[in-house]
């Protein structure tokens, strides 16, 4: 991450004292919640996809065209986060096709 944040010229992540400040809280309330991600398997779908996983939602269901993409996504958030007690599902689909 020090790469990324140099580049953009920064020293730390933008909110990273306002989540560490809320942590507790956003756990709360991201493990009683049911999510669908759609789109989860692009860059930006997939830092959502992980930061809510993290805090172990009820229910996260990922959606994306790219079934390749999407099993990148599950082995990345197995072997960095394991499991969770949730129900966590990822659907190739693409919704413009029949």
């Amino acid at each position: 991450m020090n790469k990324i944040l140099r580049l953009i010229n920064r020293d730390k992540e933008l909110f990273h004292a306002d989540i560490l400040n809320n942590d507790s809280t956003l756990c709360s309330i991201v493990s009683e919640a049911c999510f669908l991600v759609i789109g989860g398997a692009g860059s930006i779908g997939q830092a959502v996809v992980k930061e809510i996983f993290k805090r172990n939602p009820k229910k996260l269901h990922v959606v994306d065209i790219s079934e390749n993409n999407l099993t990148e996504l599950v082995r990345d958030i197995r072997s960095s986060f394991g499991y969770i007690k949730g129900n966590f599902k990822t659907y190739a689909l693409d919704v413009g096709s029949i």
